[in-house]
């Protein structure tokens, strides 16, 4: 159990330190703003189509929110982003993706590939193994899952 808590511990570091990097404004606050019912957020992700901040034009924001009353249960909230004139911005919610630790971004077409991990059949939802395989579409925001 400690071993788990101390992974998630380096992961939601990880994170924050990500959201962080110069060139690409306050993503904290972005994501706060866009995709956290609760004002907080317990992990996130930026994952834009290019490394480079003057290069991106569309990215994928997750937030990680804690569902209130629950003992450490998440809900995921996702959107996918533009750079406009004005910053950043909210292009559309992502509906229907589900996982932790995602991850291999690829953008091709008008649409985005990732994959996350997700609980097999039979495991607690404490530690999920099964990698999931999502499609969404960056207009509409639909996920699908691919595997």
């Amino acid at each position: 159990m400690m071993r788990i808590i101390g992974a998630m511990l380096a992961l939601l570091l990880a994170a924050k330190g990500a959201l962080a990097q110069e060139g690409w404004g306050n993503l904290d606050a972005l994501l706060l703003g866009n995709l956290s019912t609760t004002g907080s957020m317990e992990a996130s992700y930026w994952m834009p189509d290019s490394p480079d901040p003057a290069q991106a034009r569309v990215s994928l924001g997750i937030a990680y929110v804690h569902i209130p009353g629950s003992a450490g249960s998440v809900a995921l909230g996702a959107g996918v982003f533009r750079q406009t004139a004005q910053g950043w911005q909210l292009s559309t919610p992502v509906y229907n993706l589900f996982g932790h630790e995602p991850r291999a971004p690829q953008f091709q077409n008008g649409q985005l590939q990732l994959l996350t991990t997700m609980p097999g059949p039979g495991e607690p939802r404490c530690c999920p193994t099964q990698e999931a395989m999502w499609r969404i579409d960056l207009t509409t925001g639909q996920a699908q899952r691919l595997y």
